[in-house]
């Protein structure tokens, strides 16, 4: 059986730049964790073991804080890169085929009908929007797992995607050729189609919205005078 060749592809734009400031605030947090857990652990374990009086507790957290400061944001970088790189979105005729990585470490592979999707939204963090990217979520109310992405949100995260491409566009046509059955034309080889309005203007009618009186008469059948009838 011949596989389909999906109509569109999109891939998250993994950026350096982003990457690096966003595992520094991760870090910031994360250390406290690592830092607070790994070291009452592990002093717990030299206190069973009979070594707490060889080792202090300064030592201990000392160790673990070196650690997850030096440790964690190469770690979030490599992290990240190595998810982006296997993430993928196919959008078919009638359905999405995704693979992506929750937290950076699972992967989750699934499909969802464009029937089942409620609803679309675009939004960027200051982050993003300074690296000209941003974020694709669609909402799939009954999804299985609840999806990926925030508290809450149950559909398909597409994150760090490049403004550029015009990728919300690009989604909408294919769901809504999904109803339609017309391919857009951006998929035929043509140029992406520009951004709809929100709300479309009416478009006027033959000759304008009012015609000057020499239009109208112009348009008007001519008048004819009935015959005269001869008395006999």
């Amino acid at each position: 059986m011949e596989k389909k060749r999906p109509i569109l592809s999109i891939r998250p734009q993994f950026d350096p730049g982003l990457t690096m400031v966003q595992s520094l605030m991760v870090t910031a947090v994360g250390f406290v964790l690592v830092t607070g857990i790994g070291g009452l652990f592990t002093y717990l374990l030299l206190i069973l073991l009979g070594l707490s009086n060889f080792i202090t507790p300064a030592v201990v957290f000392g160790f673990y804080l070196v650690l997850s400061l030096a440790g964690m944001p190469p770690l979030y970088y490599e992290l990240k890169k190595r998810a982006f790189q296997r993430t993928l979105y196919n959008f078919y005729d009638e359905y999405l085929d995704f693979q992506y990585f929750h937290w950076y470490l699972n992967r989750r592979r699934g499909r969802v009908w464009y029937r089942d999707i409620a609803d679309v939204t675009q939004h960027a963090t200051a982050l993003q929007e300074h690296q000209r990217l941003t974020t694709i979520l669609l909402y799939v109310p009954n999804m299985a797992g609840g999806g990926y992405g925030q508290r809450g949100f149950s559909g398909v995260k597409m994150e760090d995607l490049q403004q550029s491409k015009g990728y919300l566009t690009k989604v909408m046509d294919v769901m809504e050729m999904g109803y339609t059955g017309v391919l857009p034309s951006w998929a035929r080889g043509a140029t992406p189609p520009a951004p709809r309005p929100m709300f479309a203007e009416a478009e006027p009618p033959p000759g304008g919205f009012a015609l000057s009186p020499e239009a109208y008469a112009q348009q008007a059948e001519p008048v004819t005078e009935p015959p005269a009838v001869r008395k006999s």
